[in-house]
């Protein structure tokens, strides 16, 4: 990253969080760029609007705890099967710019995914999103059935 983004962009980090899923690669990048696919798992049937090519827009509506939380980026980078990079602008984020890489590794008929999300403006923010993202990894083991 450089040094003119770091300023613009928190100084928080969540390290690559790692999972496996029984499934290929491109049926894993289906599920982060296919929009039933998105709606279904990530935005738990709310609203979603997604163009996944680089320069495109998303946004995703989120519900937690009674309440709906939009989110909105751009695709930075998308290389079908192996790496989806877009920024992320929320509440959770401060309405700030981070960034989310996905990378996708074939191994042994399963894919291996590590998920990293710089940029955020707390540790305490990186904490919730590294348990939130936790948690969405966990939910696409089942999209992947």
């Amino acid at each position: 990253m450089n040094k003119r983004n770091q300023k613009a962009m928190g100084e928080f980090s969540i390290d690559a969080i790692p999972r496996t899923y029984d499934a290929a690669p491109e049926k894993v990048f289906r599920a982060w760029t296919d929009p039933a696919s998105v709606k279904a798992w990530l935005a738990d049937g709310k609203d979603i609007s997604i163009d996944p090519h680089e320069g495109g827009l998303f946004y995703i509506e989120m519900p937690w705890q009674e309440r709906i939380y939009p989110h909105y980026g751009r695709y930075l980078h998308v290389e079908s099967p192996r790496l989806l990079e877009f920024t992320w602008v929320s509440e959770g984020s401060r309405g700030k710019e981070s960034v989310v890489k996905i990378e996708l590794t074939a191994r042994n008929g399963k894919t291996e995914l590590r998920l990293s999300h710089d940029g955020l403006p707390s540790e305490e923010l990186a904490k919730d999103h590294h348990g939130g993202w936790s948690g969405f990894l966990d939910k696409l083991v089942d999209r992947l059935k």
